[in-house]
């Protein structure tokens, strides 16, 4: 029986609309977005969400002790309470410990969506009180899926042990209020240690690096024998066990610099970690790694373009996931970038410029602009799922049990974009148990000229539209609970200055009875 897409779409900032595609569309309003940070001025950016979303961790160079009053425009914030909405004038969250005189540098805050360790629902902490270093200070915060570790990358002296103020990766257990320094190294300024993720309990940290762990007894490369070594000085791939306080070494590479290897992301189960890098790996790669080609098939190689790989920890086993080649459309050091994996790490999601070699026969307009696509590892298949003609389609993520993908776009589909503004989708997939498998449920394409030539979405895909009305300003970091449900962004729309925004997709009202 075909069932109709289900579209849900923010509309103002006032009101959620549920569009069934029927005859008789129906519009059932239901308010629902939530501004978490309600602040004067300043910047609220790069949110991260445990598995529920009812953790928010961000980087804020606000006043947060000052609430301010909802413009007439008719912004929402949370109440006192975390129960729904106010309008009217309503201050911002209550946060006891925060400090007002750290609005100079970025610093990162807890929002917490409910009651948790004793404190109220939409209440705010502090976690870091850095005075200097400018927005910069401490970025890229990462938080494991039951909502306890942090991690994130910092170039202040937050425990006494980084005075020569490089980029650290640090962790924080915010049950015990306690903050620890991982790695201890020197020189290499900002991209010294960088774009920290962590796994659940905060068991693995996965970050990149350019500095030489060779004389540290606790580094080892994969074999668990082979020194670790970054003599030249690019970005490697490592990753430190919290449990036993021992480094890996992934990569050994040359050349490239701070581009070589990037953005690696850990599956929440600690197994896996997806990158990206321009870095060949057919040869000899030491340290007891090897590396095969998507499905098993072939050798790896690398001709300078950014590809996606995939390291199986277990295994000691390289994936190269996509293997395109430099040409046209095709070449750059991000002609594919941003992977997330989720859990078990059977899926990986990224953004790429190839779509000519990576899906020739139905890219459509196949202009080399950013699109989604989806890497199945037991299938050793990649599907293109976003087929649109123009624009942009980027920051891809995918949720633990890879049933949900977001992204942000400027492309139309479904017509609920026809002005091209900027805006967030979240695609849901279907169940394995359901004919034609996951990968057939997960794609979008938009134009009349897109199916005139021969390109049809699937009627049972289903897309979530996030927007306020008129766009809003390009997100470069989106946050995503790992069930798939909270979507955290930054927007300035309407409010002035840049802020921090919850949405739930399901058809319900924060904190009420009908939510699970």
């Amino acid at each position: 029986m075909f069932r109709s897409p289900r579209t849900l779409q923010i509309v103002g900032m006032v009101s959620l609309s549920l569009v069934v595609a029927d005859a008789a569309r129906a519009f059932v309003p239901v308010a629902t977005a939530h501004r978490v940070t309600n602040t004067k001025n300043g910047r609220n950016e790069q949110p991260t969400l445990d598995r529920r979303g009812y953790n928010v961790v961000f980087v804020s160079n606000s006043d947060h002790l000052a609430g301010v009053a909802v413009p007439a425009s008719g912004a929402f914030d949370f109440d006192a309470t975390g129960n729904g909405f106010s309008s009217g004038t309503v201050a911002g969250p209550s946060c006891p410990n925060c400090s007002a005189a750290d609005d100079s540098a970025g610093n990162l805050y807890l929002w917490r969506r409910r009651r948790k360790g004793g404190q109220p629902a939409n209440s705010m902490r502090q976690l870091t009180f850095a005075t200097s270093g400018g927005f910069d200070a401490n970025e890229h915060p990462d938080m494991d899926s039951r909502g306890r570790w942090v991690t994130w990358n910092s170039d202040r002296d937050l425990v006494g042990e980084n005075a020569d103020g490089n980029s650290e990766i640090f962790l924080m257990d915010l049950d015990e209020d306690v903050i620890l320094q991982i790695t201890r190294t020197e020189g290499g300024t900002g991209n010294a240690n960088r774009t920290a993720t962590v796994s659940d309990r905060g068991a693995i940290i996965a970050f990149d690096s350019t500095r030489d762990f060779s004389a540290s007894a606790r580094c080892r490369r994969p074999d668990g024998v082979t020194p670790c070594g970054n003599g030249d000085g690019n970005s490697e791939v490592m990753y430190y066990e919290r449990a036993t306080g021992q480094f890996t070494q992934v990569t050994a590479t040359t050349g490239d610099a701070g581009d070589a290897q990037a953005n690696p992301r850990v599956s929440a189960d600690g197994n896996f970690i997806v990158f990206q890098s321009t870095r060949d790996f057919s040869g000899a790669l030491g340290g007891g790694i090897t590396c095969t080609g998507l499905g098993g098939n072939g050798p790896c190689g690398n001709d300078g373009n950014g590809e996606i790989m995939l390291y199986d920890i277990g295994q000691r086993h390289l994936v190269q996931v996509t293997d395109t080649v430099h040409q046209m459309y095709c070449n750059a050091r991000t002609s594919n970038q941003r992977p997330e994996v989720a859990r078990k790490a059977r899926l990986i999601v990224f953004q790429s410029e190839c779509e000519r070699q990576l899906n020739p026969e139905g890219c459509g307009s196949c202009g080399g602009n950013d699109e989604v696509f989806l890497a199945d590892l037991k299938r050793g298949t990649v599907t293109q799922v976003t087929i649109s003609g123009g624009g942009w389609n980027r920051v891809p993520r995918i949720a633990d049990a890879g049933n949900y993908v977001v992204f942000d776009s400027n492309r139309s589909y479904l017509g609920l974009n026809e002005a091209h503004n900027d805006t967030l989708y979240v695609l849901r997939r279907g169940s394995t148990r359901r004919r034609g498998g996951l990968t057939a449920l997960l794609q979008v394409e938009e134009d009349t000229a897109l199916k005139d030539a021969g390109i049809q979405q699937n009627p049972k895909t289903q897309v979530t539209r996030i927007s306020f009305a008129g766009g809003f300003p390009a997100s470069e970091r989106i946050g995503f609970s790992g069930n798939g449900r909270m979507v955290g962004f930054e927007s300035s729309k309407n409010v002035g200055n840049q802020e921090v925004w919850l949405v739930d997709r399901n058809l319900c009202t924060h904190g009420g009875a009908d939510c699970p």
